[in-house]
């Protein structure tokens, strides 16, 4: 990461996020930088690591199969009912 070269030999992915992150971190004192810095770390992190990308995605496709689940059920109950009747 240091370097700046991904492993195809061009910019790492990540590296514009950690050079503004190191930069914040050189302008700021080190009590400063944990309360003036925590968003450019955040984003450094998620680029690194893609946890927030990774939960929403888990969510939207709980909420698919949630729905598809109803769907189905809700046919399913239709049909019990008009066979019990």
């Amino acid at each position: 990461m240091a370097s700046g070269f991904g492993l195809g030999g061009q910019q790492g992915r990540c590296y514009p996020f950690w050079k503004a992150y190191q930069e914040c971190l050189r302008t700021h004192e080190p009590e400063e930088a944990l309360e003036t810095c925590p968003r450019v770390r955040e984003d450094y992190y998620e680029c690194l690591h893609h946890r927030k990308e990774y939960a929403r995605h888990n969510a939207i496709r709980r909420e698919v199969l949630k729905k598809q689940n109803e769907a189905a059920n809700g046919v399913h109950g239709k049909e019990n009912d008009d066979v019990q009747a």
